[in-house]
């Protein structure tokens, strides 16, 4: 979903905790300055999620939806994942040097070697 990143941003802090529409009080305000929450912004981008129905109004709390919360959840996944497959190219890239590290951090982010195996394997090498 093509969301801006004050929209993400917006997005996490409702997944976090709920807030108060930051003009209406010099306290919500506070608080969203605290959260990183342009107080300017904020009725266009809560407006935006609320039409994409990622966030709804409870009374004076602007919450994240289910489906606002699985999307933030996706992205925060798929952002692991690719650092995940960052670190085993690096790996696989380093593994050509004959480091046993290497080897064992590649096979550790594909899944095909357990932690503690690595470990004991790392040891015995050293």
């Amino acid at each position: 979903m093509d969301l801006t990143d004050a929209q993400w941003h917006l997005l996490g802090e409702l997944v976090s905790a709920g807030m108060t529409d930051p003009s209406g009080s010099a306290a919500a305000a506070a608080t969203a300055a605290a959260r990183d929450v342009d107080p300017h912004v904020f009725p266009s981008e809560v407006a935006a999620l609320t039409w994409l129905k990622l966030a709804e109004r409870s009374g004076d709390q602007w919450t994240v939806t289910d489906l606002g919360a699985a999307l933030h959840y996706r992205r925060q996944c798929e952002s692991l994942e690719l650092r995940l497959s960052e670190v085993a190219r690096l790996a696989a890239d380093d593994e050509a040097s004959g480091t046993p590290f290497a080897s064992a951090v590649r096979r550790l982010a594909q899944g095909s070697l357990p932690f503690a195996t690595a470990m004991e394997d790392l040891r015995r090498t050293a």
